[in-house]
């Protein structure tokens, strides 16, 4: 019962963290690391310091704070709306436009008085979140309607027609936002007051458990938490004391939020616990010392806690627990705060402690926190860790709808130098970057075939562009790309890919061979160093298919790029053995370990002549020391021919077609059962 809950319990949470809202959410917030970092270390330094008392030249940074963090939701707006215009297919510059204007324009943000604009940061500091996810999907559902696209002829470049279209589908959505805008506002301002007014006979401890609640959930939303709740709440639900003399704010930043919002000492300490959890403890390292200072947004942004449904519950556990020990702890005398004392929030815990009561009990107090938050948050960070994607899975979710994107763009200065010759390929490079546009990039994976057990002994990865109707076509457009040098795109794709599966793989217990391929101009320009650093651990389970071209346009920088792989136990292959280029004299010369002989090498029924050179050819192979493997075969008859060959193993439809990993996980358990 508990597994069957847990299965569907994790199914929610891969879904919700591949929508491309949270993904875009994601991707926004991390932008903003480094704003966050900075911001809250000159203002940490300039009230630790007090920089600003020291000379009449830097008195500015009196208001530093207020400055910047004013721009919070303006800066959160942007990054949002552009992240989110990328992944939807909409122009990331255009789209964010359209947001900031709509934003600004309604709801109060920015403001004109005494003709100077002004901004009010306590207004639409929620919009910041809502208004990007409304007017760029209306946005990217009006694109799609015919009859709003004023041009379509492919006379004119790809950027100006994408731009010229753009006009009425930005002329609906500002209307929309701007007649809808009142209603919602006026709907959101009365469930605030009748939310409000209904909680006003709320206790000490009820308006401490409001506040925990209410900006960790803003937080997990992506809102800045503690500075939205300041702005939206009442101040009787954000100046409080607790006891007879402690403010809340004193109470939070000493008790309550260990390392910052969420506990992140504990969240640090849990990170630290867990074996093999190499995303987890990369991001406790980057936060420690900001963890010092009780600067807890790295953590928050990058582990990720927004929107990580395994992380939700410990987040709202662990606060809740040091508010309800330390209020107790304070109402029985455990602890005593000195009167009218103060102590700032990035003051380093125990110290801060130390500062607040001058007793050894607080500083055992927070020891004990702390050591119970990391109690809470260690087996949430086990399952996490163990059933959620990597963060370099969750970027390839990202990046597997982008191809279409950077060729776009690379194909727009193409259009512009090469426009009058180039016009004829120009239009096909249009056809494969509206199919990629439409589509998504992944990774399916043909099983290969032990001929002697009949067992799966690896596979091959094979690029595959699936659609919204679940239609999935091969890569037809790769001659297309090839001509106009774009093909890095998709190798580099390739790569990434494949080293996130090869990780789903091992953590599904399986360590199957894999072979791929890549453009040999890629592989000799450096395309092998990025081949080394994705698939180095992998050793001897990644195997690199080679054209022969590659060997006869440059046969020693070849020669020297597959030994490099060698040393770094990736294997290499010639794929396609026996089209084309092939020399028997190459054979004796080649470094690789595998010949995978073609299909076309396949002798039609009744060819003896084709029958003796494809047994003669594979003899060949094996006794020059290759491996083999028969590519294409489909049919009892050529299976015939490839086990008279003495092959070493096979693929092609008749023993499977190409799958998605999952499936290829199932097969590999199924195999072993056999």
């Amino acid at each position: 019962m508990s597994t069957s809950i847990l299965n569907k319990f994790n199914r929610l949470a891969v879904k919700i963290s591949a929508n491309t809202m949270i993904l875009s959410l994601r991707e926004g917030y991390i932008a903003l690391i480094p704003f966050f970092i900075v911001a809250s270390l000159i203002t940490l330094l300039n009230q630790w310091l007090d920089i600003a008392a020291k000379g009449f030249e830097h008195q500015y940074l009196n208001q530093f704070n207020q400055l910047v963090w004013g721009l919070f939701p303006l800066l959160s707006l942007i990054s949002f709306s552009y992240h989110l215009a990328k992944n939807l297919k909409v122009h990331t510059i255009a789209a964010p436009i359209l947001v900031i204007t709509c934003f600004t324009a309604t709801t109060g943000y920015m403001y004109i008085e005494n003709n100077s604009i002004h901004i009010d940061h306590t207004q639409g500091v929620l919009y910041s979140l809502f208004m990007p996810i409304f007017c760029n999907y209306l946005l990217s559902y009006l694109m799609q309607i015919k009859l709003f696209r004023i041009v379509n002829v492919s006379s004119i470049s790809l950027f100006l027609r994408k731009h010229i279209n753009l006009i009425f589908p930005y002329m609906a959505v500002t209307t929309i936002t701007l007649m809808l805008y009142p209603y919602i506002d006026n709907t959101a301002t009365w469930f605030a007051q009748t939310l409000s007014n209904a909680q006003v006979e709320l206790s000490a401890l009820g308006k401490l458990f409001m506040q925990l609640l209410s900006s960790h959930m803003l937080w997990f939303l992506g809102v800045h938490g503690d500075n939205t709740y300041q702005i939206l709440a009442p101040t009787h639900f954000t100046h409080y004391l607790l006891g007879s003399s402690v403010e809340n704010y004193h109470f939070f930043s000493v008790f309550v939020l260990l390392g910052g919002t969420g506990c992140v000492w504990g969240i640090i300490i849990a990170s630290f616990l867990l074996k093999e959890a190499r995303h987890e403890q990369h991001i406790a390292k980057i936060s420690l010392p900001l963890a010092v200072f009780n600067i807890s947004e790295v953590m928050i942004y990058a582990l990720p806690i927004v929107f990580n449904p395994y992380i939700l519950l410990p987040f709202l556990l662990a606060p809740m627990l040091n508010a309800i020990v330390a209020y107790y702890c304070l109402s029985l005398g455990v602890i005593t705060v000195i009167p009218d004392q103060s102590v700032p929030w990035f003051t380093p815990i125990f110290i801060n402690a130390w500062l607040l009561t001058q007793s050894y009990s607080a500083l055992l107090l927070q020891l004990v926190l702390v050591l119970a938050n990391a109690a809470i948050y260690y087996p949430f960070l086990k399952i996490y860790q163990r059933q959620s994607m990597s963060g370099k899975a969750l970027d390839m979710l990202v990046k597997r709808y982008s191809a279409g994107r950077q060729i776009e763009d690379k194909a727009e200065s193409m259009f512009a130098i090469h426009h009058s010759e180039k016009q004829l390929e120009h239009h096909s490079l249009k056809q494969v970057t509206d199919a990629l546009n439409k589509g998504a990039l992944t990774l399916y994976y043909q099983p290969k075939i032990a001929l002697k057990t009949n067992k799966v002994i690896g596979f091959e990865a094979l690029l595959r562009l699936t659609y919204s109707d679940g239609s999935v076509q091969g890569p037809w457009f790769l001659d297309t790309l090839a001509k106009h040098n774009l093909l890095d795109v998709i190798d580099n794709y390739v790569i990434d890919q494949l080293e996130v599966d090869l990780e789903r793989f091992a953590s599904a217990g399986y360590a199957p061979k894999v072979s791929f391929n890549i453009s040999p101009d890629n592989l000799l320009n450096g395309g092998y160093k990025r081949i080394v650093k994705a698939f180095s651990r992998f050793e001897e389970q990644v195997e690199v298919e080679l054209l022969e071209s590659s060997y006869i346009e440059d046969f020693a920088t070849t020669i020297e790029v597959v030994n490099h792989l060698k040393r770094h136990h990736i294997r290499c292959a010639m794929d396609d053995f026996g089209t084309g280029y092939s020399c028997l004299s190459v054979l004796s010369k080649l470094n690789i370990d595998t010949i995978k002989l073609d299909r076309s090498l396949l002798p039609e029924s009744n060819n003896l002549k084709s029958e003796t050179l494809y047994k003669h050819l594979a003899q060949l192979c094996t006794q020059l020391g290759f491996k083999t493997v028969a590519e294409g075969v489909e049919t009892r008859e050529e299976e015939r021919v490839v086990k008279a060959a003495n092959i070493d193993c096979v693929q092609g439809f008749l023993y499977h077609q190409a799958m998605p990993i999952d499936e290829a996980i199932e097969l590999l358990a199924k195999s072993e059962t056999i």
